[in-house]
């Protein structure tokens, strides 16, 4: 992997194994890895400083907020809008994050990992090219 793509990813699910995996996955590619078991230890994340180039979130966390409600108070906390990765085991009860000018991919676990990795250096690349322009927020 060129080191010139890579890049700091916050991953929020609650099932430690999918966090683990991906974890190992993408810090073996040289991905600077943060990881959150629910929406809330995500904020406390980004409220402590992390500012993440993409997010990856699990579409259904936990009761009081879902990953896409959490990505969507993450870039109101970040003032600009990282590309966002949802996943789902049931992508028909899934709904899309009202966010503007933001890329929001949906997609169905388990997520290609090879897929993942062709993905994420352009997902960075937009993120930060982008980082320094206003964001809109419904």
């Amino acid at each position: 992997m060129n080191a010139d793509f890579a890049g700091v990813i916050l991953h929020i699910d609650d099932d430690r194994s999918v966090r683990e995996s991906m974890a190992l996955l993408l810090s073996i590619e040289g991905y600077e890895m943060n990881s959150a078991a629910s929406g809330s230890g995500a904020l406390e994340l980004v409220n402590g400083g992390l500012r993440p180039d993409v997010l990856i979130a699990d579409f259904n966390l936990e009761a009081q907020m879902t990953g896409a409600e959490a990505a969507e108070k993450i870039q109101r906390m970040l003032r600009y809008a990282p590309p966002v990765i949802i996943l789902t085991g049931d992508l028909s009860a899934a709904k899309v994050p009202r966010v503007n000018e933001v890329i929001v991919w949906m997609t169905s676990k388990p997520l290609d990992p090879r897929l993942l990795l062709a993905a994420l250096p352009g997902l960075i690349q937009i993120s930060r090219a982008t980082r320094c322009m206003p964001t809109k927020t419904v």
